[in-house]
C-alpha cells in the first residue's frame, strides 16, 4: 500500500457487520452463468484484481503505472509545472477559487522540494470549508439537483437546499464514500435515524417531478406518469453509483450489457415505495418530544384560522404568521424520500403498464449473483436497506470502480474510463486498467476516504505535469489518453462567476442555508420566473448558493455551458462560441465586478496606475505582467478607466483556463 494513505476511518470497523447483513455473493458467475448472460466476463463486472505497481524506478505508484506505460508507448511526461501555474490549478481544482497573491507567493518561496510543498498545501486546501462547496457542486451534478419541481408548474421547494448542504457537510467532514451513498439511499431507514440521514435521501427525489401527471384523473396516465418517475431514479442510482445504464434495460434485456429486464425490474422494487415530497428532519426519538408543543401550536393556530375565515384573504396576520414560524422551528422540514408501503412490481412486456407479467422481489444485479433473500411483499425500509448494503459491499467490483474514475475525470478532465456514468460494453475502454483496479483497492483500504483519494492522486508527479504541447507526443497520443502532459482545462461557468466575485473584492463568504432567489416570481397557475441581476451581499454568494430552478436561465452561465438543471451532467459539455466572448464582453454581472475591481484597485494604490497594474495581474491570473505587457498596458490604457484594464484581464484566455 501506497504511503500516501496512511490512516483507516474509524467507520471501517463496521465493515464486517455491514456484510454480515447482505446475503448476496459477487462475481461475474453463479447465475450469470446459468441464464447465459452476454458480456458477463465484461471487465466492469469482474473483482477487482490485486494489481502491484509496475517497478519503474517512481517512487509514487501513479507514476509507476502511467509512465510505464508511456515509455511502452514511446513517450516520456512532461516536466513539472512552474509552482504559480501549479497553485492556480490546484485552489481552482478543490476550491473552485483562485489563489491569493499572497498565498501564490508563499508557495512559490517554500523551501521544500516540490511534492512536499505540494503536499503541505493540498492539506490546506482540503482542511477549508471551500473544498465542499467546490466538490459538492461535482456530486450535484450528477444528482441531477433541482429546486423546482421542472415540468409544466415549475414548482419552488423551499426546503431543497438541506440536500445541497448535506452533500458540501458530508464532504468536508471526509464522511467515508460508502456511509455517504448508503445514507442516500437509506439514510431515514439505517439505524440509528438522525436528521442527516433523512435528508440525504433528498437524493433520491432531487430530479424533477410531474405534479400535472401525478394529478390526471385517468389511472392509466397517471401508471405511465409514475413508470417515467421510476425510470428517472433507477437509472440515476445505478449510473451514479455503479456505472450502469440499467435503465435500458425497462423494455427489455440490455443490448449491450448482462442486464436482464428482470434487474431492471428488481432495482425498480427497491425505490417502488419512494414518493417525492417535504417530511420533517427529526428523528422519531426527537419527533416524540416535541410532539405535545406541535399539538398546542397547532390548536392555537387552528384557532387563528378560523378567526380570520370571514377577512380578506390578504388580510395580514402578525399572529398567524408568528404560529408557523414557531411550527416551522419546532418541526424542520426538508424535501426528501416520503415512503409509502409499496405496491407490488410487475415484469411489464416491453415496458407497457397494461402487460403485466410475473411478480418480481426487490434485488441486483444477477451477474454479480445478488440475491437479497426478500419476498416480493418485504417491506419497503428491509428493501432500500438491503439494496444499500450490497451496493456499498467492498466485494462490489462497480461501487469502487465508479467512484474513483468519476474523481479521476474531475481532476484530469477525462477519466480512466472516458464515460463515468457508463462503465458497461458500451461505455469507454480504460486508458490504465491496471491503475483503475490498483486505486479502487487503494480507496477502500484507506477507509473509503475522499479526500485521502484526492491526495494520492495530486501528489503524483503525472497530475504536477506541465501542460505545454509536444509536437512528437501530439503525432502519438492527440488526447493525451496516456497523460503524458496535463491537459489545460476551461474554468466551469460557476467558477468563472464566483473567481469575477472573488478577485474583484465582492464576493460574500456566507455559506449554507435557504438558497439566494435571484429572480422575480408570477404565479398564475404555472410559476413564472424572470431573473434578476441583484447586486445585494444575498446575490453574491457562491454559485452553488443560487436556487436551482429549472426554467429559469441565467445568460452568463449558459453560455459559459452550465448544464440544465434537474438533468443528469456526468461530463460537462465544453463548447467555444462568440456568444461566450459577446457574454464576457457585455454582461451586466461582469461589468459591474470590472468596476469593483478597479475599486479595489484604486482604494490598495491609490494614483499609483503601475503597482495597480502589478496587483490587477496577480489577482486574475496569478502572476505578475510582462515587461512587454507593462509597456503596452501603460501605453495604451494608462488614460483610460482602470476597469477597462480589468475588463481587458477578464477576457483573457489565460483567466478563463488552467494549465
Amino acid at each position: 500500500m501506497s504511503g500516501v494513505v496512511k490512516r483507516l476511518h474509524p467507520a471501517s470497523k463496521s465493515r464486517l457487520l455491514f456484510l454480515a447483513l447482505v446475503p448476496v455473493a459477487f462475481g461475474a458467475g453463479g447465475l450469470a452463468e446459468e441464464r447465459g448472460l452476454k458480456n458477463a466476463d465484461h471487465w466492469s463486472y469482474q473483482p477487482l484484481r490485486q494489481v502491484a505497481p509496475p517497478a519503474s524506478g517512481e517512487a509514487h505508484p501513479i507514476d509507476a503505472f502511467v509512465f510505464s506505460q508511456l515509455a511502452r508507448n514511446g513517450l516520456k511526461p512532461n516536466p513539472p509545472a512552474e509552482r504559480r501555474l501549479l497553485i492556480r490549478r490546484l485552489t481552482f481544482d478543490l476550491h473552485g477559487l483562485p489563489p491569493t497573491p499572497q498565498e501564490t507567493d508563499a508557495f512559490v518561496a517554500d523551501p521544500d522540494a516540490d511534492g512536499a510543498a505540494t503536499a503541505k498545501l493540498i492539506e490546506r486546501l482540503l482542511a477549508s470549508s471551500r473544498y465542499g462547496e467546490r466538490w459538492a457542486r461535482h456530486w450535484l451534478d450528477v444528482a441531477r439537483y433541482s429546486e423546482s419541481q421542472g415540468f409544466e408548474r415549475d414548482k419552488f421547494r423551499p426546503n431543497a437546499w438541506r440536500y445541497r448542504d448535506y452533500v458540501i457537510g458530508s464532504l468536508n467532514g471526509d464522511k467515508p464514500y460508502d456511509l455517504f451513498a448508503r445514507e442516500q439511499i437509506a439514510g431515514d431507514v439505517l439505524e440509528p435515524v438522525s436528521r442527516e440521514g433523512i435528508i440525504a435521501t433528498g437524493f433520491l427525489v432531487a430530479g424533477p417531478w410531474d405534479e400535472v401527471g401525478n394529478s390526471q384523473a385517468s389511472p392509466v396516465m397517471k401508471a405511465r406518469v409514475r413508470e417515467e418517475e421510476l425510470e428517472d431514479l433507477v437509472g440515476t442510482v445505478g449510473q451514479t453509483f455503479l456505472g450502469v445504464t440499467i435503465n435500458c434495460a425497462r423494455c427489455h434485456d440490455h443490448k449491450f450489457d448482462p442486464i436482464p429486464a428482470k434487474d431492471y425490474y428488481a432495482f425498480k422494487a427497491v425505490f417502488e415505495g419512494i414518493w417525492h415530497g417535504e417530511r420533517t428532519i427529526l428523528p422519531p426519538v426527537e419527533l416524540t418530544r416535541v410532539n405535545p408543543e406541535v399539538e398546542k401550536l397547532k390548536t392555537r393556530l387552528a384557532k387563528v384560522t378560523e378567526n380570520l375565515k370571514d377577512a380578506s384573504p390578504a388580510a395580514a396576520s402578525p399572529e398567524r404568521d408568528r404560529l408557523q414560524r414557531e411550527l416551522g422551528a419546532l418541526l424542520p422540514e426538508a424535501y426528501a424520500a416520503t415512503p409509502r408501503v409499496p405496491q407490488a412490481t410487475h415484469l411489464l412486456e416491453r415496458g407497457d403498464i397494461k402487460q403485466k407479467r410475473g411478480i418480481i422481489a426487490a434485488g441486483g444485479l444477477c451477474v454479480l449473483n445478488a440475491e437479497f433473500g426478500l419476498s416480493p411483499d418485504a417491506p419497503e425500509a428491509d428493501r432500500r436497506k438491503a439494496f444499500a448494503h450490497w451496493m456499498t459491499s467492498p466485494e462490489n467490483p462497480l461501487f469502487a470502480r465508479t467512484i474513483v474514475n468519476r474523481v479521476w475525470h474531475y481532476h484530469f478532465g477525462t477519466g480512466l474510463v472516458a464515460t463515468p456514468n457508463d462503465l458497461g460494453v458500451s461505455g469507454g475502454v480504460p486508458s490504465h486498467p491496471g491503475l483503475l483496479d490498483w486505486l479502487a483497492g487503494e480507496f477502500i483500504r484507506g477507509g473509503w476516504s475522499l479526500k485521502q483519494l484526492h491526495t494520492l492522486i495530486l501528489t503524483s508527479k503525472t497530475w504536477r505535469q506541465a501542460s505545454t504541447a509536444n509536437a512528437a507526443a501530439l503525432a502519438v497520443d492527440a488526447g493525451n489518453r496516456l497523460l503524458w502532459r496535463f491537459s489545460p482545462q476551461r474554468l466551469e461557468a460557476e467558477e468563472v462567476r464566483d473567481a469575477l466575485l472573488a478577485i474583484s473584492g465582492s464576493l460574500n463568504p456566507a455559506m449554507g442555508g435557504p438558497s439566494d432567489r435571484p429572480y422575480d416570481l408570477v404565479i398564475d397557475n404555472t410559476h413564472f420566473y424572470t431573473f434578476k441581476d441583484g447586486d445585494d451581499p444575498e446575490f453574491n454568494r457562491r454559485t452553488i448558493y443560487r436556487a436551482q430552478v429549472a426554467s429559469l436561465r441565467d445568460s452568463l452561465l449558459d453560455s459559459l455551458d452550465c448544464p440544465g438543471i434537474g438533468l443528469k451532467s456526468p461530463v460537462r459539455g465544453i463548447t467555444s462560441t462568440p456568444v461566450q466572448a459577446l457574454s464576457m464582453m457585455n454582461n451586466a454581472f461582469v461589468d459591474r465586478q470590472c468596476r469593483r475591481f478597479a475599486g479595489r484597485l484604486e482604494a490598495a494604490h491609490p494614483g499609483n496606475f503601475r503597482a495597480q497594474l502589478e496587483e490587477a495581474f496577480q489577482l486574475a491570473l496569478g502572476r505578475r505582467p510582462t515587461e512587454e505587457e507593462r509597456h503596452r498596458l501603460e501605453t495604451e490604457l494608462a488614460a483610460q478607466p482602470l476597469d477597462q484594464v480589468c475588463w481587458v484581464l477578464f477576457n483573457t484566455t489565460e483567466f478563463a483556463f488552467v494549465q
